[in-house]
């Protein structure tokens, strides 16, 4: 977690270094319907289960997993200044499920997923180009790609429906060029089957990640 802040406050320290001759007077940028976004992304996750085996819950068990990188592009298109609708992908990170309580350290398999985000957002542009705060929201639909088992074999996680919520800020260098950061709450819950040692074993999960992501933007 340290490390992902002193990355992501480092990428927000850039918006007060933002060129400063962009339009001290306050003139906006042209108009541009289309955006794209992309920088790396760190995805922080707020996980838990409920397991069981044989069809009996296992009291105290759950999972947690290892916040990892991933790389993310955003396209998008203005209606008008202030309201955009947007397509978010990500590079397919991969989560290493572990054990807590009585299956404390156990690995019980990994999961590569692709995240895909639809979402509408609000730019509020009262503050002129050098600071363009917005907020939205929208669906996100998770992919599971492959699945690798661990202490759990024959694993088997649906890929998930889940609502997404959105808020970042842009502060435009010139027409086309900005700098920002984003970040996006989605909350997630999906099903993971498998057995272990022979007994069947399924496990109601929630991930909810926090994708957090700065970097480059083109208007054209």
């Amino acid at each position: 977690m340290k490390k992902e802040l002193i990355i992501f406050g480092g990428i927000a320290a850039s918006f007060l270094l933002a060129n400063p001759a962009l339009a001290a007077d306050g003139d906006a940028p042209a108009f541009k319907h289309w955006f794209v976004r992309a920088g790396p992304a760190g995805v922080i996750y707020d996980e838990g289960a409920k397991i069981r085996l044989g069809g009996q819950t296992v009291p105290g068990a759950s999972v947690t997993a290892k916040n990892n990188f991933t790389g993310e592009i955003e396209a998008g298109y203005y209606f008008n200044p202030n309201v955009s609708i947007s397509l978010t992908v990500g590079a397919p990170p991969t989560a290493t499920l572990v054990g807590t309580g009585p299956l404390a350290g156990v690995k019980l398999g990994k999961i590569t997923y692709g995240p895909a985000v639809a979402a509408i957002q609000y730019h509020f542009t009262n503050f002129g180009p050098r600071f363009i705060p917005y907020i939205g929201s929208g669906v996100n639909y998770t992919i599971i790609l492959s699945e690798k088992d661990g202490a759990v074999q024959n694993l088997r996680v649906k890929s998930p429906v889940g609502v997404t919520f959105q808020a970042g800020a842009e502060t435009m260098i010139n027409d086309r060029f900005g700098l920002f950061v984003d970040a996006k709450k989605i909350i997630l819950d999906t099903t993971a089957r498998g057995n272990v040692g022979g007994v069947p074993a399924d496990a109601k999960i929630k991930i909810n990640p926090l994708i957090v992501t700065g970097g480059i933007s083109f208007h054209f």
